[in-house]
C-alpha cells in the first residue's frame, strides 16, 4: 500500500490532483485509515497510469470516468 504522498511522488501528479480524482469518483483510495489517510494498492496505481495515459491523449476526465475498468489478463 502506498500513501497519497507516495503515489504523488511515483506518478508525478500532485496530492491535490489525487484528492480531486477521489472527490469526483475517478480514482478512489483502496483503503482509508482511521486517521483519514488515503492508501492505494497496486490496482489503484495501475488505474492511475491508465488515467494519466488518457489525459495525455487529451481525453476529458468525464470521458475517462465512463471507461470501464476491465479484468486483468
Amino acid at each position: 500500500m502506498k500513501t497519497v504522498k507516495e503515489m504523488s511522488q511515483i506518478s508525478g501528479i500532485s496530492v491535490r490532483t489525487l484528492h480531486y480524482y477521489d472527490q469526483i469518483g475517478l480514482l478512489s483510495p483502496s483503503f482509508i485509515g482511521e486517521n483519514g489517510y488515503r492508501f492505494y494498492d497496486m490496482d489503484a496505481f495501475e488505474r492511475l497510469q491508465e488515467i494519466l495515459l488518457f489525459r495525455e491523449l487529451e481525453f476529458p476526465l468525464k470521458k475517462i470516468k465512463e471507461i470501464p475498468v476491465g479484468p486483468k489478463l
